[in-house]
Formats: structure tokens, sequence, C-alpha cells
């Protein structure tokens, strides 16, 4: 049996203390630990008093080194030789006031070229004066760690500050004569003696913590003197004022070019938002001000979102509205704003009210862009507004990834190129999922929860190839721990930190067009985006079913033919812990260069640059990789150590249930010895081999998942046919249902009107609406020029046409045999429906307009932006708890375009989520199953919808109640509990 260094072990060896470990999700403004990253464009520390003569050769932020990302501020000085053992250079920062308790203590990360740097605190009595200035109170100067590791990051801490202030009483009695009354005694300042000795020393300076601190308001300001009461409303007085704007279609902050990489904040510690390399945070309007204040401390963009949006109409009154945006733009007007946040899911009929809330807060800043979340009105809302963003969640649904590309690239092109386009990604487990598939209530979770990390990092990259400017996260809770969300977080890391060494290239873009490209494997596509400093290559898995499970996604290489490759431009590939050159792989052929691609997982960055010069991009990446390969190395081996545990504990359940895998223990194994490389590597200082070390201990965890997976959709005709089949770490519970299913039978369907037969008449040739089927119903909308129509059509002609079956030629023989040889396919006659009179049919055509000539004008296909065409079912009532089969048959004669979604059949349970969704049958009628438990309030009803250009028919639509069968019983009995040969080191992780 292989040990396998689960998180708490490993954490132990290799000290992975890396981003946020196991911090909770509580509000920041509830937190009482004051913390300063250093990660705003001015430096802080004020340079005190000395008494050894020294010379400031540089003091700025600096981003060549650092502990966090994404600045540490630097020092540069010269000294003098000091005479005596007291020498000091004193530089200091000012912090909220911080009760002397036991409980209290203060730190900071010091990184210098010399040894002897010291953390000192300033202690406040506020009961007693200073009788060499009677204005002020009595302070002293308490001593902490002093930095002995030259070259490498160090924390200097304060801590048992009660015992390091009662060593200075003495002294302070001698001074006032007295003992001295330390009632309320509090720090008030971090104070760094930066004196290394005689000579030149760099020194960085990151990460600062004291705590517990009070709030803002309760504390004083300089000792001795008042505190000065400002207004809550008026605008804050450390605005920064860096700016943002756009430009022919390109989003600027502070005149260079930017790429956004943003989280919805929601609750989560800023600093560890901030070291995983988030660099804007969006922010509801009722933020606290703690919050606030941190943020703008720390130097964050931010993304206020607006509390409300005035009436449209100028007619209606607003004063409410008005006072509203009045005080919203009051608080964040002294933040530093990437741009104003007009709400999400923006429709075309609220345009007016989003255009009128925008020239309502224009009045007050007239630089800084506005933005939306639109789900349609593009074309509208890009005209006015300088940021267009759209956003679905496809992960636990029946949209495939493919689907969601093609969802997003059809939204950018309805949108204006004068407009950034941007999009939130899914890194979280939607409520319909939470409520009613992991039925937890109120985010108590006890279990592993999904997304999984492999999806996000898919997602993310989808929204890049498709021309996307930014990204935003939607949840910071989602990365929690109390969201079993650490995988996440270093997952978020890694492709941040791929997304910042990206940027430059996809920021000096020369079209917004993304050309896709095949490669030699069917479930990889490679999108390249052109650009004046390179072309970006992305190969993307998008393999069937990867919104539920990923599979491995891992190929032992792919070739693609990428165009147009300028003469000298090397492919690289890009990783935060490596750049590697592939000229050797690439081949120059007829019609491009053929790459190939050795080890692709998932997604591969490729960009294709003859920039080798010191200050180029390869040259850039090589520095970014110096600085952040030991924390990307880091990164994946919590993210491995995470996922195997979270994998283990599902599949280790799914064993006991009797349902194995093959090779479950071989894989874990494989899993466990690729970790074992990646932390002797690391180890080693070899942090590149470590990251692809770490980052191959995931592959095997994903085949077991998919294995799974696999084995339990296998008997479905859909997976959304079970609810609890669209996630890994719901499959237990699927299992569960699969016994309930199959230890039940179906009886007679409880759906009137579902074979659409038209009574003892005849289908007239029209057909007849879908009205005249007692309890049906159609509905439609649509800002698209379609024609539509839905009702009840012969089935006449309908029917599949029997293929004729060809001998399949097997070469010339010597001899023939007397009479054919029956093969094991013949006779065999595939499914069908048994067609009565009529079907359901809807059908939508663009409306097309014509040239002066009277023929059809040809115009470009746009996609349709919002048509929906749909026929409900009458609902009807079942006991709720129990379970039912619903079924269909359904037609599409040819593809449906134009559209993502096609053609959509589901119930109101799970909703349009889980529907099947099709854009085409092969021009063959299948039938479809979807297994689902009456709700509570005891009715189901049924979708049948169009939502693109085509045809499509439905017929014998049934909701048919599942009973117990007579001899059923067996099958809901379960096997013995094995046990698996792989165990996590120190057991499963409890929650």
């Amino acid at each position: 049996m292989i040990p396998w260094p689960n998180r708490r072990c490993v954490l132990a060896i290799v000290m992975l203390v890396v981003i946020g470990a196991g911090f909770a999700l509580v509000p920041v403004y509830g937190e009482t630990i004051h913390r300063f990253g250093f990660g705003n464009k001015n430096t802080v520390l004020v340079r005190g008093d000395a008494n050894v003569k020294v010379e400031e050769k540089e003091h700025d932020v600096s981003n060549d080194s650092y502990h966090s990302r994404p600045t540490s501020e630097h020092l540069l000085l010269a000294a003098d030789l000091a005479t005596g053992d007291s020498a000091f250079i004193h530089y200091h920062y000012d912090t909220p006031h911080a009760p002397v308790t036991a409980a209290l203590s203060a730190g900071v990360y010091v990184k210098a070229t010399k040894p002897g740097i010291q953390l000192r605190a300033r202690v406040v009595f506020p009961k007693e004066q200073d009788p060499a200035h009677p204005e002020s109170s009595l302070t002293t100067l308490i001593v902490g760690d002093t930095y002995t590791e030259r070259g490498q990051w160090q924390k200097l801490t304060l801590t048992e500050i009660p015992a390091l202030i009662g060593k200075h009483l003495p002294v302070l009695q001698t001074k006032i004569g007295r003992a001295v009354n330390s009632t309320g005694a509090y720090i008030d300042r971090l104070v760094l003696n930066v004196y290394t000795g005689p000579g030149t020393a760099h020194i960085y300076i990151d990460d600062l913590d004291i705590g517990p601190v009070k709030s803002p308001d309760a504390a004083g300001g300089a000792p001795g003197t008042p505190v000065k009461k400002t207004k809550t409303d008026a605008p804050a007085s450390n605005a920064r004022g860096r700016i943002s704007k756009l430009d022919s279609g390109q989003l600027f902050v502070d005149g260079k070019p930017f790429f956004f990489r943003a989280v919805r904040h929601t609750g989560a510690p800023l600093h560890v938002l901030r070291d995983a390399g988030f660099d804007a945070l969006w922010v509801p309007a009722d933020v606290p001000d703690g919050v606030m204040e941190e943020a703008n401390r720390e130097g964050w963009l931010v993304m206020p979102s607006i509390p409300t949006a005035l009436p449209a109409s100028v007619a209606d009154k607003s004063e409410a509205e008005v006072a509203a945006l009045d005080k919203y733009f009051r608080k964040f007007s002294g933040s530093d704003v990437l741009f104003w946040d007009l709400g999400g899911g923006r429709v075309q009929e609220q345009t007016p009210a989003v255009k009128r809330t925008q020239d309502y807060i224009r009045k007050f800043d007239g630089k800084r862009p506005f933005s939306a979340d639109v789900w349609d009105g593009f074309q509208g809302y890009s005209t006015f507004l300088g940021a267009v963003g759209a956003h679905r969640w496809p992960l636990f649904t029946s949209l495939e990834l493919s689907g969601y590309r093609d969802w997003i690239a059809q939204r950018m092109a309805l949108s204006s190129t004068r407009a950034v386009f941007w999009t939130w990604v899914q890194n979280h487990a939607p409520d319909w999922y939470v409520e009613n598939v992991a039925r937890v209530r109120k985010e108590q979770f006890t279990d592993p929860i999904g997304p999984h990390p492999e999806q996000v990092r898919l997602l993310a990259y989808i929204g890049v190839a498709c021309g996307c400017q930014g990204l935003g996260f939607w949840s910071d809770q989602f990365l929690a721990d109390s969201h079993f969300g650490r995988d996440r977080l270093q997952g978020m890391a890694i492709l941040n930190a791929e997304l910042e060494m990206l940027a430059p290239v996809l920021l000096a873009r020369s079209s917004k067009n993304v050309l896709w490209l095949d490669t030699d494997h069917k479930d990889v596509k490679a999108a390249l985006i052109r650009g004046t400093r390179g072309s970006l290559l992305l190969p993307l898995w998008l393999g069937k079913g990867s919104q539920y499970v990923p599979g491995q996604g891992a190929v032992n290489s792919i070739k693609v033919t990428v165009p147009l490759v300028p003469d000298g431009a090397d492919p690289w590939r890009i990783s935060p812990a490596n750049v590697e050159c592939l000229r050797n792989s690439a081949v120059k052929k007829t019609g491009g260069t053929e790459l190939t691609i050795n080890e692709f997982d998932l997604v591969t960055p490729i960009v294709f640059t003859n920039e080798l010069q010191q200050d180029g991009l390869v040259a850039q990446w090589q520095d970014f990789n110096r600085k952040n390969g030991p924390r990307a190395a880091r990164w994946a081996m919590d993210l491995a150590a995470e996922e195997y545990e979270k994998t283990y504990i599902v599949h280790s359940r799914l064993a006991q249930m009797g349902v194995h895998v093959r090779d479950a223990d071989g894989l874990f194994q494989n899993a466990a010895k690729a970790h074992e490389s990646a932390r002797r590597d690391n180890a080693a200082g070899l942090h590149a081999k470590a990251f692809a070390h770490a980052q191959a201990a995931l592959r095997p965890l994903r085949v077991i998942m998919r294995d799974h997976w696999d084995k339990a959709v296998a008997t479905l005709d859909t997976p959304s046919a079970s609810p609890l089949a669209v996630s890994f770490f719901s499959l237990p519970q699927h299992w569960d249902m699969f016994r309930e299913v199959q230890s039940c039978k179906p009886t007679t369907t409880v759906l009137p009107g579902g074979s659409f037969e038209p009574g003892r008449a005849d289908v007239p040739d029209g057909g007849y609406p879908v009205d005249a089927v007692p309890g049906w119903s159609a509905r439609f909308g649509t800002l698209d020029r379609v024609k539509v129509a839905a009702g009840v059509v012969s089935a006449a002609k309908l029917a599949d046409k029997a293929e004729p079956k060809v001998p399949a030629f097997e070469g010339p023989r010597m001899y023939l045999p007397s009479r054919p040889i029956a093969r094991p396919e013949d006779g065999y006659v595939p499914p069908a429906p048994e067609l009565g009179r009529g079907v359901l049919k809807l059908e939508v055509q663009r409306r097309v307009d014509l040239a002066g000539d009277g023929k059809p004008a040809e115009a470009i296909a746009r996609p349709l932006e919002r048509t929906f065409l749909a026929v409900e079912s009458p609902s009807v009532k079942l006991p709720p708890g129990s379970l039912v089969r619903i079924s269909a048959w359904i037609k599409v004669p040819d593809s449906i375009g134009l559209t993502a979604d096609g053609v959509l059949f589901y119930d109101d349970v799970c909703g349009e989520p889980l529907a099947v969704r099709l854009t085409n049958t092969e021009k063959k009628w299948k039938q479809f199953h979807l297994y689902r438990r009456v709700p509570q309030s005891g009715q189901i009803a049924l979708t049948m919808a169009l939502t693109g250009e085509g045809i499509v028919y439905f017929d014998d639509v049934r909701i048919e109640p599942l009973v117990p069968a007579a001899q059923g019983a067996g099958y809901a009995a379960r096997p013995p509990q094995p046990q698996s040969a792989v165990q996590p080191a120190g057991g499963v992780r409890q929650r």
C-alpha cells in the first residue's frame, strides 16, 4: 500500500501554506485582523527617525519580488557605520488601535540582501501623559523578531505582547516617577528598524497583519490628538484616482491596456482573493464601509453594482431612485472604479431605464466606463455602454461545452465592436442544483460538491478563446473550505497566473475575429487569436459530457496545422512554472505550420512569437516563472492533494454500494506516485518538474471520476435523465435512485393529449392549433425577424424510411456459400414510434427581405437573440415524492440553426437546465426518457420548445408513474462493502 500524502500531511511536510489555508467564509467586515498587502500603486511606509547617517536611494512599489501578489514595497538604503549596539533607522506603518491583550499579535514579511532588520511596535498608554510632551500620551517601543534568512522571505512577528510590555514598565516608571497606569494600552504603529550595518541593502516588505484591532470608527487618531470626524458620505480622502477608460473597443487603466480578472465579493478575505490573482472586485451597493476601506487601501479596482435604476420615462416619479443613486455615487467616488455596473440580466425592454441611469451618473463621472450584464438587446446596449457582459451556467446542465462556446460567440457577434465584451465564469453550483440535487439548506455542506477546478478552467479559456477581454468569476463562497473549495481556489490561482502571462498577447490582438481549427483528436478544438505581439493558440478539450464530469482530457500528443505563422515566430508553451520552446515540434507544410503538442492536458496555451529581445515576451515569461514558479508548484501540489481526497471520499462510498470501476486502486496509486515525485522535485528546487508531476497526478483521478460517471449514465438516453447523474459528487444518490427505479414498473400515462390524436376526425391539411388539445397551450416571444408556427399536423409521410441493407463487400473469394449467411444485425428493427394521425410540429423561419428585383435578398445569418416557441402541457397531479418516467419521441428533419440550444424538452421539476437539448436527430425519430421525483406541490407539467431556425416534431409524450414491482425488492439490495487498497494517509477528512 502506498501511503498518500493528503492535505494535512503535505502541509506538514512541504509547508504548502499557500493561499488562504483553511480560510472560513466569514464577512471581512466582521474580522478583527488588520491586513495590508502592499498591493496598491503608492508607497505607505513612512521614514522616521534614525541615529545613523543613511541615504534612501530607492523607495518604490516593486513587482520584482513579493511574498503575495502583485507587489511589495522596496527600499534601497546606503548606511554608514554606526557606533554601539543601539543603531536604528526607522520606517513605520500606522495601524488601527490594537488593544493590548494576550491574543494580540503582529507580523510582517521581509526579504533583504542583509540580515538584521527588526520588527518593533509603538505602545500607547492613554491614561498617562508623556512628561516631555504633556499634550501627548506616554509611548514606548517593544521589540519583536529579527531578520536572519538572507535572500529569503521571513515573517517577523510580535507575540506575547503583555510580557514584552512588562519588561519596559520599570524604565517607564522611572521616567514618570510612579507606577504606570496601563489601562487601555494599545498599539497604533508598527516600526521596522531597517539598519543592517554599513553598506547598501535591498529590502522588500510585504503582507503586514496585526490584530485584534478596533474598528476604524472606534479607533483614535495620533496619540494625544483628537479624532477628526468626517461625514460618512464624503468621498474617501485616500483615493488614488486610477482612471479607467475605453478607446477603440479596448479597456485602459492608467493609460495601459487592461485584461481584468474579477470576482464577486460576498465575504471572502480580500488578501486571499488577491493572493489568488484577482485584480478587480465586484461589490454590491450595500457593501460594508470596512470592506471598501480595505479594498481602497489594498489598491483593488472595483465594479460597484447600482442599487436601482431610474424609471425609463422622465415623467415618472424618481425621487427615491435619485436619492439611492446619489448615495451610491458618494460611497464609491473615492474608490478606483473599473466600471460602473448597471445591473445583470438586462433585457431589451430595460434599455431606456439603463440608459437614463447611465446618463444620471455620467453627470458626476465623465471618464469611467459603464457596463451591464445583458441577456438580450445586445445591439442597443452596446451602442451606449462601454462594456457589455453576457453569461450563463452550463455546468451540471445538458448544454455541452461546444454549445456553450457557440453561445458565447453568438452573443459577442450580436454586440457592437465598440464595446468591450466580457463574461462571468461559473465557478459555483447554482441554486437549483444546491437545493434540488445536493439538497443542502443554508449552504451547510457536509459532503464534497462541484464544480471541478478543471471545469472552471475550461469555461474561462472558452471565454478567452471566443474573444472576451475580461473575465469575472461568480462566487468567492465556492472557494472557501465551507464549500469544499480549496481545490477550486488553488486552480483559480494557477489560472489567473496563466492569464496574467497571456495578457500582453490578448491585449495586442489585431482583430476580434477568432479562427477555430480542427486537430487530429475529435474532442480537441483550437482557437487562434492573432495579434501584433504574437499569435495565441488555445487547444481546448470539448469532449461530450465535460459539463457534468470532465474526462481525462489528456492526450499523449495532438497535431494542429496553424495557418500564416510569420517566419521567425517560434511556438512557446506557457505555464506559471515554465515556458518551453516547441520549435523542434513545428514543421512547415502546405496550408501552414503543423505543430505537435506532446502531453496535451485540457488546455495548453501556445504563443507564436519572435520577441526574444531582453524586454520581449519570452524574457517577461521567464522572469514571471522565476518569481512564481515555486508558488505555482505548491498550488498544483495542494490542488492534487485536495482533489485526491474528494475523489476518494465519493469513490469509497460507491465501492461500498458495490459500484466498481476498472483498476481504481491502481489509478489512485499512480496519482500518489506522481504527487510524491512532485514533492521530491519541489524539495530539490525543481519547481517546473514539480508542477508538471502535480498536474499529472490529476489525470488518474479524472479517469476514476469519468469511469464512474460513464457507468452511471450508460443506460440513460441522456445524462440529464437522472437529476442525480449530473455531477460526480451526487453519483451515490443516483445509484440509490437507479435501484429504486429498477424495482418499479411504469403504469399507464397520466398526461392527457400526449398522443396528439384528433379524435374521430382526420387532421386537416393545415393542421389545427395547439389549444384545440384540451389543457395544452403555446407561447412565443422574440426579438428577431422570424415567422413561427405551432400546431398538430398530419403524421403522414413522417415515419422513418427503412434504409435497405447493402451487404459489405468482403473482396473476391474462391467459393461462394450455397445460401446467404445471416449476420447478427440481420432482423434487427430499430425502435420507432407508433405514429397515429397527428403529431406536434414547431417551426421557426427567418423572414427574408426582397431585393429591388423582387428576389430574396441575401442577408448575413445573425444568431437568433431571443426566440422561444414553446408548447406546454397541462399539469398532472401525483403523490409528492413518487417517481415518474417522462418520455417523448422527437424528430428533427434538418439541423436547427442560429442557436446553441436548439430543441428543448423538459419538465417543471428540474426545468430547462436538465432539458433534453438537441440540434439534430439525424432525420430520425428518437425517444428520450427522463426520471423525476414529484415535488411537494404534487404537480408536473412539460414543455416542448424550439429556440432556433428549423422544424421539430413531437409525438407520444408521456408521464408514467412508477410503482413497485412484485419482484423488485432484489434490485435494491446492496452487496458487501469492500475496502479500497489505497487509503489517504491520516484517513478521510471529517467535515
